[in-house]
């Protein structure tokens, strides 16, 4: 995993009535627990803005030119309408540093030997999951799903990825799909080009960028 990484995403919203496209810059440090994202389009949508620092994050809406904090309990609601939520997009370290890891053995998946690893989180920790079960190769333990529970035990949802390619320099799933327990609607993330390990300025990660012009 790269301590930075810079990268063009483009988000599709799928449901039985309508589908919706947007594209979006992100970038994170990782050992510094910051990431900043932009929607770039469609117009519409353009310049809404994300900062996260450590456990706080921010949304500026370019409408009411207003920045938003967002609290604890609204990190399980929607991001712009899709399947993610706002802590699926801006808390991806998460998984590292705030949860315990159980190997629990191993499984095949779509014709993949894959580990199944239970991610329980620590006591401290301010997440919203009560359990994560994580799927990885066993040949390169890149991942391949996410199962989302609810501190009841209830699975909420599902995250897979696909389309392995060599991107950036490594290889990486470059398809996420994200699609809620039940429901007839799913939303996939496409990276479209990435860079990690490249210097980021320290500015990127300021209330003062994300209300810029």
């Amino acid at each position: 995993r790269a301590n930075t990484l810079s990268g063009t995403y483009e988000v599709t919203v799928k449901t039985q009535r309508w589908t919706r496209t947007m594209s979006m810059k992100y970038t994170e440090s990782r050992l510094n627990r910051k990431s900043f994202a932009e929607i770039t389009s469609p117009k519409k949508d353009a310049g809404n803005r994300f900062l996260l620092i450590g456990s706080d994050m921010w949304h500026y809406v370019p409408k009411i030119q207003q920045t938003i904090k967002i609290a604890p309990s609204m990190m399980l609601q929607s991001w712009m309408g899709s399947d993610f939520s706002n802590d699926d997009i801006v808390k991806e370290s998460s998984i590292l540093h705030d949860y315990t890891h159980k190997l629990l053995g191993t499984e095949k998946m779509s014709g993949m030997d894959v580990y199944r690893v239970e991610l329980i989180p620590k006591t401290d920790a301010a997440v919203v999951w009560g359990k994560i079960l994580y799927f990885a190769r066993t040949s390169d333990f890149l991942p391949v799903k996410q199962e989302f529970y609810s501190e009841r035990g209830e699975l909420r949802k599902v995250l897979t990825c696909s389309e392995f390619k060599t991107i950036g320099g490594r290889l990486i799933p470059t398809v996420y799909k994200m699609q809620p327990a039940g429901k007839d609607r799913y939303t996939i993330m496409e990276i479209k080009d990435i860079s990690f390990n490249i210097h980021i300025p320290a500015r990127v990660f300021t209330l003062q960028n994300l209300t810029r012009k």
